[in-house]
């Protein structure tokens, strides 16, 4: 017999809680620290790309290297600030984003198993059906719906055929 299994994973109740309170925490965090913008905000507002990433780095350094030269209205300390928080939530993000791949591949295969078992269970009460399996008709007729280009595309072709005689 072929196993389909990929992944076989299993979570506790208390690892359910605890990933759930850690989860509610950084979602408390997020909610305290982290405005949300809204769509024509975060289109007008965007975020720099990797050109730019340098740009600032790089005028960081001839900021510190010629304060004489930064505009009175620009507040170093406030520029330091947000550079090394923007850096943080960076690495926050990357973090995130390793973890939400992680899961998301995780929920593939988990998903990959689940229809594989599905399409045997599903072949196996087709099959019965077929056999008159009274437990497997209603079951197969329920089933069946989900597959709309099997006998009705055929039986809708067969009748267009004949009606264009």
């Amino acid at each position: 017999m072929k196993n389909n299994d990929l992944i076989q994973v299993v979570f506790t109740e208390e690892e359910l809680t605890e990933t759930n309170t850690h989860l509610d925490a950084l979602l408390t965090w997020a909610n305290k620290n982290a405005p949300e913008l809204s769509l024509e905000d975060r289109t007008s507002l965007g975020s720099i790309n990797e050109a730019n990433k340098l740009l600032v780095g790089k005028a960081r350094s001839y900021m510190h290297q010629n304060p004489d030269l930064v505009p009175r209205f620009v507040e170093m300390a406030e520029f330091e600030r947000d550079y090394k928080t923007r850096n943080e939530i960076e690495e926050i993000i990357q973090k995130l984003e390793l973890i939400q791949r992680r899961l998301s591949d995780t929920k593939i295969l988990l998903d990959n198993d689940n229809y594989h078992d599905t399409m045997a269970f599903y072949r196996a009460v087709r099959y019965l059906a077929g056999e008159q399996e009274q437990g497997a008709i209603p079951i197969y007729e329920e089933l069946k719906q989900f597959f709309p280009h099997g006998r009705k595309k055929k039986e809708e072709e067969k009748k267009e055929a004949e009606t264009s005689k």
